[in-house]
């Protein structure tokens, strides 16, 4: 199940225990909390199933976002990706910092980086070039970790990254940590790039333009 539909569902688990407990207080009948929170619940379900979970994704989104430390994780979280995915010479084909502008750009999720990505990793793909589709998956939570000490996105990346070497019957545990020493360490050499990065993508320059801040500050991988 998506992580959205869980979150939602905690969050009304919990207004519920709350508006039973404060019910009394505003004189609210007993079956009024019941009543909204299946009404809530209903919705959720539907939304889940015949949605894929976008509206409550954006729901969870647009409230999270209500928070400056969650706005500026999620900003240096995607400029991990970009900035790798440029120093590996992957092509990065569009951005997106909310749910909000992923769904207007037929995205999923609550945004990320869109890096140019083979159909089917098994066929006309070399070692070196799966390594650096891992490095740029791992690089969100390390760039992430790096700035907060710890990082609480991510989980997507992974899924993608392990589901990948899976597929190719790859070690998973060898190429992940392989893959997030390597992010760590080209993001730690290009710092100035990196938060160069940060301000560029928080101004909503375009992709063009961050790559010609990237220039500036750093050279591609080879």
């Amino acid at each position: 199940m998506n992580q959205s539909p869980l979150n939602a569902i905690a969050l009304f688990v919990a207004l519920l225990s709350g508006s039973i407990l404060l019910g009394p207080l505003f004189h609210l009948a007993p079956e009024f909390p019941m009543a909204i929170t299946a009404v809530v619940l209903g919705l959720v379900v539907v939304d889940t199933f015949g949605f894929k979970g976008r509206g409550m994704t954006l729901f969870l989104d647009g409230f999270a976002r209500l928070s400056p430390q969650y706005r500026q994780r999620v900003v240096h979280h995607e400029a991990g990706h970009f900035l790798t995915a440029y120093l590996l010479g992957l092509p990065v084909k569009s951005y997106t910092l909310t749910a909000w502008d992923a769904l207007r750009q037929g995205q999923g999720g609550q945004g990320g980086v869109c890096v140019e990505t083979p159909e089917n990793f098994s066929e006309a793909i070399t070692l070196v070039q799966i390594e650096h589709y891992c490095t740029v998956w791992m690089a969100g939570g390390i760039a992430e970790a790096l700035v907060f000490e710890a990082a609480e996105g991510g989980k997507d990346d992974l899924q993608q990254l392990r589901t990948t070497l899976k597929q190719l019957q790859m070690n998973v545990t060898l190429h992940e940590r392989q893959a997030g020493l390597r992010a760590r360490q080209m993001i730690r050499s290009n710092w100035d790039a990196y938060e160069a990065l940060v301000q560029a993508m928080s101004s909503r320059k375009s992709v063009v333009e961050c790559c010609q801040i990237l220039e500036q500050h750093c050279a591609m991988v080879v």
